[in-house]
């Protein structure tokens, strides 16, 4: 094997090695958000008089109106934020088309549930 082979296999291990990593590590998000997740609907359970939350940045639209069109990206963190409020999907789904327009709602929040395993 010559000298560009072997650098070449060693970037390859090297490679395989940071992806299992991230790979380790994602696992780890995923099962801590899923947890958390699965404690705040305990919670609500417990607590039925619990007020909802106050809005957050993420949850309200920019100052000035809506977000600009197509804003994926920002659907994507509102979308997060609502998925781990426990938000029902329809309630999460209006709230994310009057807020993003021209964004494809529904998806974001299916790939949202799946990337936190929700």
């Amino acid at each position: 094997m010559g000298e560009s082979d072997q650098a070449t296999r060693a970037q390859l291990d090297r490679l395989d090695r940071i992806e299992a990593e991230l790979n380790r590590l994602l696992a780890e998000v995923r099962a801590a958000s899923a947890e958390i997740a699965a404690e705040i609907g305990r919670l609500r359970v417990e607590i039925p008089d619990l007020p909802a939350p106050a809005p957050t940045p993420l949850t309200e639209p920019p100052v000035g109106g809506d977000a600009p069109e197509g804003d994926v990206e920002g659907a994507r963190l509102v979308a997060l934020e609502l998925v781990m409020r426990g938000e029902g999907d329809e309630e999460a789904r209006r709230h994310l088309e009057s807020t993003f327009p021209g964004v494809d709602a529904a998806a974001v929040l299916e790939q949202t549930r799946a990337t936190i395993g929700s």
